[in-house]
């Protein structure tokens, strides 16, 4: 493997799970305060996907002793995955589409399969007899999971495009703030970052490449996150400089 590359993709998922936890902790500890199921939402699945599965994920695959870590380290990732993809669906149904009957349909037919493949990997984190076979990421199970992961994100960027595009005519009227817009696209952003992410590691896997050394999509996932990243950054941590600029812009 290139060694540029490799330290490009620590780099990436380095800042990923920094800004995942820091936006994570925040956003748990205003649930705290409001009760609201947004809020606990998108931090469970900051904590659970940006904080969580990366640095697990690594050390399943690049840890080989003692073997016990490993195992309980793929364990856990793919409990943390489970769960954070599962709590990012409920928000997008939640916060965009709560009363639509086919939304409901849609995410409870999404947390089936998730809790199916979830528990299938675990299993296999315990029961794979050797660490070649535990490090396998196109295991089927895996790779359904991938695609509820996929359908998820493009569901999440579609109805944050959607809902930007209102509340840009609302703004325009003077109904609504530049700051709230602007964090609807961002969230967009971070919704498209999740497609491509999710989307890579599938297409990859469809055309026969190992996703864990496939260049192509090692570095789309790469910038993906980054792009991610720095989108939940501006939209729950902006600096202050960043909010006036959003003000100062025509029609803000």
């Amino acid at each position: 493997m290139s060694l540029p590359l490799d330290l490009f993709v620590l780099a990436a998922t380095s800042v990923y799970v920094v800004v995942g936890l820091v936006v994570g902790v925040r956003l748990l500890l205003l649930a705290r305060r409001t009760r609201g199921f947004p809020e606990l939402a998108l931090g469970l699945g900051e904590c659970l996907l940006a904080g969580l599965v990366p640095p697990l994920f690594i050390v399943a695959q690049v840890v080989s002793e003692p073997a016990a870590l490993v195992r309980a380290a793929a364990f856990g990732g793919h409990l943390a995955y489970t769960a954070g993809c599962a709590v990012m669906i409920l928000f997008t149904w939640r916060v965009f589409r709560p009363e639509a009957g086919w939304a409901r349909a849609l995410v409870y037919g999404a947390l089936a399969v998730l809790a199916t493949g979830g528990a299938l990997q675990m299993a296999h984190a315990f029961l794979a007899p050797g660490l070649a076979e535990l490090r396998d990421p196109q295991t089927t199970s895996f790779l359904v999971m991938e695609w509820v992961s996929l359908v998820g994100f493009f569901w999440t960027a579609g109805e944050a495009f959607h809902h930007h595009a209102r509340l840009r005519k609302q703004q325009a009227l003077g109904l609504v703030d530049a700051v709230v817009v602007n964090r609807v696209l961002l969230w967009a952003v971070v919704g498209v970052g999740g497609v491509i992410a999710a989307g890579a590691p599938v297409l990859a896997s469809l055309l026969g490449s190992n996703v864990n050394t496939h260049v192509p999509t090692r570095i789309l996932c790469a910038l993906a996150t980054l792009v991610s990243s720095l989108a939940i950054q501006f939209a729950f941590v902006p600096p202050a400089a960043y909010l006036r600029w959003v003000r100062a812009q025509p029609g803000a």
